[in-house]
């Protein structure tokens, strides 16, 4: 981990380093393009086609869709504990997300004119969940539970053709989210694809929602538009603000815990403003990583984006959170709660008992967070993500007189006379 001080020419590099969405190689653009153009013009076949190539496996027909049975008997192999560990969780995640569920409101005017705001829940979304490295059954249930809570009727699951038989726990958790009934055995930007265009097996959502590789972040990008997409997601972020009250064994573990993620572009920051914490802190995890999951992409991610940030002061720490917008960020800090207040961040864990590991498994807000510092203007995965709101206007003859003087003097600025006259031929 390099040490620097916030503000510097040094600060400015690193933060200029940090990974950010953008525009990805145009070789991947081009090959992500192809893909997609194949599944718009041959459907099923085209997927057919493509898990062969990419993945490896000969699909009939048939096999594209799997059985709720099949998932059922996949989900039996994981193990026990596990299964009880996300029912737990399911249960957490649940409860959080239950408040987030809109309602509208109404206005009633005193000319007996009604506005009001209506929410409704999409009518579909699609769920991918990725194989491989990337296979997170609790990320099942973070992408999941939203839309159940905000009564979307249709969900469609995408993942590759061998992730449910490696990992019985993702099946497991497509079972206790009540998603076996709408499985594709198809991954990659096909699958994206094909949730987006539709096929003959795969009917098409209004929104596509979950993690993947980069041949699936591009092809979510380059579909917006024609589908709604939730964001582009990078690697893990932490920052942790402590000062000299944090335990040193306790910031490294917590800096550790989301470098272990194994891509190596992962952040793992320190910022403070106590030399002791940023002398001893560093050599914690170095002595940490040989035992990390992932111990080569962990210290690689490590070199390239592992820092303590020195800082002259807590306010100055605030700031230089800010200024990274991560993913997440801890406070562990005298009087943490209030400092908190002031931080930018996807989720902020306040104190040395709400590690950001919690936050990953399930005590209940999303895990599915900004990163690149999007946290500025993004939020977390919710169940408002999955709902639609539109505005009911019913005017009374008084409440139209009310305003359309006002409403023909701008229509009629703007140089539309018919707009004026829509409202003017109701009030003469």
């Amino acid at each position: 981990m390099r040490s620097l001080r916030f503000g510097g020419a040094e600060w400015r590099r690193f933060q200029a380093s940090l990974p950010r969405g953008g525009s990805p190689s145009p070789a991947l653009e081009r090959q992500v393009a192809r893909i997609l153009r194949e599944v718009r013009r041959d459907g099923d076949r085209a997927l057919l086609r493509l898990t062969e190539r990419y993945d490896g496996v000969r699909l009939s027909p048939e096999r594209l869709r799997v059985s709720a049975s099949e998932v059922r008997a996949l989900a039996r192999h994981a193990e026990p504990a596990v299964v009880a560990a996300l029912r737990a969780c399911r249960a957490r995640i649940q409860a959080f997300h239950r408040r987030q569920k809109g309602r509208g409101f109404v206005m009633r005017l005193v000319d007996g004119s009604r506005l009001e705001e209506i929410v409704r829940p999409l009518d579909s979304a699609g769920l991918y969940v990725p194989g491989g490295a990337g296979a997170y059954p609790s990320s099942v249930l973070m992408n999941a539970i939203p839309a159940r809570v905000a009564g979307v009727p249709r969900l469609v699951v995408a993942t590759p053709p061998r992730a449910l038989e490696q990992n019985p726990a993702l099946a497991a958790s497509l079972v206790l989210a009540g998603l076996e009934a709408d499985v594709v055995r198809v991954g990659g930007a096909q699958a994206i694809a094909a949730l987006a265009y539709g096929t003959r097996s795969v009917a098409p959502v209004a929104k596509i929602v979950g993690p993947g590789n980069t041949w699936v972040a591009e092809a979510k990008r380059q579909l917006r538009g024609v589908v709604e997409i939730d964001f582009e997601a990078g690697p893990s972020e932490i920052v942790v603000l402590a000062d000299a009250s944090a335990d040193p064994e306790q910031v490294a573990i917590d800096l550790l815990a989301q470098a272990e993620h194994g891509s190596g572009n992962e952040v793992a920051v320190l910022v403070t403003p106590s030399a002791a914490l940023a002398e001893v802190v560093p050599r914690l995890v170095a002595a940490g990583a040989r035992h990390a999951s992932n111990v080569a992409a962990t210290r690689r991610a490590l070199r390239r984006h592992g820092a303590v940030v020195r800082v002259r002061d807590l306010e100055a720490g605030v700031a230089a959170v800010n200024a990274l917008a991560p993913e997440h960020a801890e406070v562990m800090t005298r009087d943490a709660a209030a400092v908190a207040r002031r931080i930018v961040a996807g989720a902020v864990f306040v104190g040395r008992f709400s590690p950001v590991a919690a936050g990953d498994y399930g005590v209940g807000p999303n895990h599915v967070l900004p990163t690149g510092g999007a946290a500025r203007r993004v939020s977390a995965l919710s169940v408002r993500d999955f709902e639609r709101r539109h505005s009911l206007v019913q005017l009374t003859p008084r409440g139209l007189r009310r305003v359309a003087p006002d409403l023909a003097s701008l229509a009629l600025a703007e140089g539309f006379s018919a707009h004026a006259a829509s409202v003017l031929l109701r009030t003469s």
